[in-house]
């Protein structure tokens, strides 16, 4: 199927009722980390940036896809009040189609078979044996694992794509303790996946909070989580100390 048709296709089932008014183009980019995807509006003109990694995966896969990034980009420009009503009041109130789902599928799948090339950070190595055999029992297939900038506005975060972690370098020397809560909490993202509403997904359902609040003393964390930041970026956090919260920070890419 051409990349028009593809666009089109995906837009007709997502809305039958309305007319597709755009023009629209799919590029691919071995720039981009494999199965990401990005979508630009200008205009009346759609573009959408593929990873070079999709080149071979099923057309309706590929469809779910764009309907995930149509739904984000038509809904940040105030597109979807009328269609996107109607497709919800048919859908008992989600806006939905078998080929988003086919796609969430799909992510979830790629981070199950992505396996882990290559000799990761001692620290994050050891980190990830202590938790994936204290809380899963030693089945959890070891992502990708490694530091990233020294940021806390972005702990740590899980990459569905390419099964990664990666940790603020801002914990190289952090208590054994925060790192591996910093471990089990984006391990627990790539054992539950996420669930998706509305062309939104969701990450952290109620059985992912009933499984965190299974970490071993983890009511403290917060609190020490806090302190550690505090004593190592003391004035930077100070200034946004209003807004800091944690949780907020344990992020998705």
């Amino acid at each position: 199927m051409e990349s028009i048709e593809i666009v089109h296709e995906a837009f007709s089932r997502l809305f039958p009722e309305e007319e597709f008014r755009y023009d629209a183009a799919i590029s691919y980019s071995g720039k981009f980390k494999p199965y990401n995807a990005t979508v630009r509006k200008i205009g009346s003109r759609l573009h959408f940036s593929l990873s070079s990694s999709w080149k071979n995966v099923s057309d309706e896969i590929i469809i779910g896809l764009i309907q995930h990034l149509l739904v984000k980009i038509l809904r940040r420009e105030k597109f979807l009040s009328a269609a996107a009503s109607a497709a919800m009041k048919r859908n008992s109130g989600k806006l939905s189609s078998l080929n988003m789902q086919l796609y969430d599928d799909f992510i979830k799948g790629v981070s199950d078979v992505t396996v882990a090339s290559g000799s990761s950070d001692d620290k994050l190595e050891s980190s990830f044996g202590r938790v994936n055999e204290k809380y899963f029992f030693g089945l959890i297939d070891k992502p990708q694992l490694q530091w990233g900038s020294g940021s806390f506005r972005k702990l740590a975060s899980y990459d569905y794509h390419t099964s990664t972690i990666t940790v603020s370098s801002l914990f190289r020397d952090a208590p054994q303790r925060l790192l591996d809560y910093l471990l089990y909490h984006e391990l627990l993202h790539k054992k539950l996946k996420f669930s998706s509403t509305n062309g939104r997904m969701s990450h952290h359902g109620s059985e992912f909070r009933k499984l965190e609040g299974n970490f071993e003393g983890g009511s403290t964390v917060e609190a020490e989580l806090n302190a550690f930041i505090s004593s190592s970026h003391g004035i930077r956090l100070h200034r946004i100390r209003r807004a800091f919260n944690w949780r907020q920070l344990l992020l998705l890419r």
